[in-house]
């Protein structure tokens, strides 16, 4: 046992080269900031600067369409000067708009500041995964994806649990003192993404992908990725879209929760990834991740269902059976963070990766946007239990979907196959 443990342990500190601890530190820091003034963008608006709630909305709805509309053209800007340049410039403009954010007093100047934060937030992601991927070997992408998910929840997290201590809406400074805060963690982020090198320029085409940058002509044509589109889209849509909006709906409109349990089930979740994640990467590894994606998928259909018949019980009772279904649910998120990502990369060509990146990163936003606007009519209308049986039944499609995309997949690409199959056979014994 103490063998396997220490095979193990080994593959997790190679995966790790000083240049991207110091990137997943970055990201890890960026998201403590992020996580002070976590989901306070409408309440700060509303209760601090004076905004009538409807407008706070609008400008929040306002900055995620803008984002995703940005998105494509980011993809198509990483693979044109490479991830490095863009990333570094989105951080500034998230650094610059987060600070001003702080500071707004109109409504002007809030739709004109989160103009700019959309822009830093779209320019984001794509050259942030297309980075990981060229920092990491093949590999190891699996494991840098699920460091990262897991840094991401710590700095969340901590960074939450410190914001809540201090902001107070009849103090608009500490709100100010926050963004600023939040500002200076993008400049470290930058400062770390700063300090890589050799990873200038966009990526050369492998021999056989054509001489040149492809469009989203060609990264649509590619039956893998739409495969994996729509089943991630179905799965989050029934899963993240779901419960950020959804969960608290359903806890105090169906089972009668009292509000401040919602904070405490999610901390709860939060806590179990950042103590389980190393645990979970090390027994995905070298597994087929089209099926762990199906099996990530049907994990989120048993938290559904669970809550579904927690509408049956007291109060009390159903808190505790969503709190530990929510831990489960966290199973879920351990399994799909790395492997997404990571199955995505392993088909994408090096020099069409930002489009795939940015692609597959829009499932996100479009998720973001269905789930609670279904969730807000049926759970309004009553139908509380219906809904979450729903989203069962929309959790065990996702798995036939992404299961069937092991068909169009080589054995390396699905991660059966290469050096952390056989790190797995070997771990296993």
């Amino acid at each position: 046992m103490s063998s396997d443990t220490e095979v193990a342990d080994t593959s997790i500190r190679a995966a790790l080269t000083p240049q991207l601890t110091r990137m997943l530190l970055g990201i890890g820091a960026s998201a403590f900031g992020g996580g002070l003034t976590m989901a306070l963008f409408v309440v700060y608006l509303h209760s601090v600067r004076g905004f009538a709630l409807q407008t706070a909305g609008l400008v929040l709805t306002y900055q995620a369409l803008l984002g995703l509309i940005l998105a494509p053209l980011v993809g198509t800007i990483v693979d044109r000067i490479g991830p490095r340049p863009v990333l570094l410039v989105a951080l500034l403009v998230e650094a610059l708009a987060t600070l001003a954010f702080g500071l707004v007093t109109t409504v002007p100047q809030a739709v004109g500041v989160a103009t700019v934060m959309a822009v830093g937030n779209a320019g984001t992601w794509p050259p942030q995964a297309s980075l990981l991927s060229r920092l990491a070997q093949p590999e190891h992408r699996q494991r840098v994806f699920g460091l990262q998910f897991m840094l991401l929840n710590l700095g969340l997290g901590i960074g939450g649990l410190v914001g809540a201590s201090i902001l107070d809406v009849q103090r608009a400074s500490t709100f100010t003192a926050m963004y600023a805060i939040n500002a200076a963690s993008y400049v470290f982020y930058f400062a770390a993404v700063a300090s890589l090198r050799g990873v200038r320029g966009p990526e050369a085409p492998e021999p056989d992908d054509g001489d040149g940058p492809g469009g989203y002509r060609e990264v649509l044509a590619d039956a893998r990725l739409r495969r994996y589109v729509l089943g991630a889209l179905v799965l989050l849509t029934c899963g993240y879209g779901s419960m950020d909006a959804g969960l608290p709906a359903f806890m105090t409109t169906v089972a009668h929760l009292p509000v401040n349990a919602i904070g405490v089930v999610f901390f709860l979740n939060t806590l179990i990834i950042v103590v389980a994640q190393v645990w979970v990467l090390k027994r995905i590894e070298g597994r087929s991740r089209t099926k762990l994606l199906a099996v990530a998928a049907l994990v989120w259909g048993s938290f559904w269902l669970v809550v579904a018949f927690s509408a049956g019980f007291s109060p009390t009772v159903a808190g505790v059976m969503i709190a530990l279904g929510f831990g489960v649910f966290a199973l879920g998120e351990m399994i799909f963070s790395p492997v997404g990502p990571s199955l995505i990369n392993s088909f994408a060509p090096p020099h069409l990766r930002g489009r795939y990146n940015a692609f597959g990163g829009l499932i996100w936003g479009v998720s973001g946007a269905i789930g609670p606007a279904v969730a807000g009519v049926v759970i309004g209308g009553g139908w509380g239990v219906a809904w979450a049986l729903g989203l069962t039944v929309g959790c065990v499609v996702a798995a036939a979907i992404l299961y069937s995309l092991r068909h169009l997949l080589t054995p390396e690409e699905d991660g059966r196959a290469g050096p952390s199959a056989e790190l797995a056979v070997e771990v296993g014994g």
